[in-house]
C-alpha cells in the first residue's frame, strides 16, 4: 500500500479545509441572514430551520442515499447522530467557549422552543423505538417537520416572557 499523504499532510489539509469551511460558512450565514431581514424572515426560523438545512446538506445527501440503498440504519444513524452530536457536544463546547472568552451565552430557552424540542424528542423517539419505518412514517415526518417549520416562522413570544439578557455592544457580531 502506498501513502499519497503523510499524517503531517493529513493534518495539514484537514486545517487548511476546516478554515476554509469556516470562512465560507461566516459568509453563507451573513448572507443568509441579509437576505432573511430584506424578506422578513424571522431570526428564529432562520436559525431553527433554513441555516441548519443548508449547513447539513452534504449529510442530508449520504443519508438520501443510503437510504435509497435500503441502508435505513446507517440512514437514520446519520440523521439521529447529527443532532446527538450538536446536543451533547457542540452546545456545550460553544457554552464553556464563551464563558472562557466573557461573552454571554445563554441556553434559557423560552417555551416554545422548549415544547418543540421536547415535541421533536418524543416523535423521533417513538419513530426509531421498533426499528421499522414505512413511506408512512417517513410522510409523518414530512408534515411534522413542515409544520415545525411553519411554527417557527409565524411565532412571535408574548410580551411577558422575560428574554436572555443582551449582549453588550462589544460582544455584538455585527461590525456593518
Amino acid at each position: 500500500i502506498t501513502t499519497v499523504l503523510g499524517v503531517a499532510g493529513s493534518i495539514l489539509w484537514l486545517a487548511i479545509i476546516t478554515v476554509v469551511i469556516g470562512l465560507l460558512s461566516e459568509y453563507m450565514v451573513d448572507a443568509l441572514e441579509d437576505a432573511a431581514e430584506g424578506w422578513g424572515v424571522p431570526n428564529l426560523f432562520l436559525g431553527a430551520i433554513i441555516i441548519p438545512i443548508v449547513g447539513n446538506a452534504a449529510e442530508h445527501a449520504a443519508a438520501i442515499i443510503f437510504a435509497v440503498k435500503n441502508k435505513m440504519e446507517l440512514a437514520v444513524g446519520i440523521a439521529v447522530g447529527s443532532s446527538i452530536q450538536i446536543a451533547i457536544f457542540c452546545v456545550p463546547l460553544l457554552v464553556v467557549t464563551a464563558w472562557a472568552l466573557g461573552i454571554e451565552l445563554s441556553l434559557n430557552f423560552q417555551p416554545f422552543e422548549t415544547g418543540v424540542l421536547l415535541v421533536t424528542v418524543m416523535l423521533v423517539g417513538f419513530t426509531i423505538l421498533n426499528g421499522e419505518s414505512s413511506w408512512l412514517i417517513g410522510a409523518m415526518l414530512i408534515v411534522a417537520y413542515c409544520s415545525l417549520a411553519a411554527a417557527f416562522f409565524v411565532h412571535k413570544d408574548p410580551p411577558g416572557l422575560p428574554r436572555p439578557p443582551s449582549l453588550p455592544p462589544s460582544y455584538t457580531h455585527d461590525s456593518r
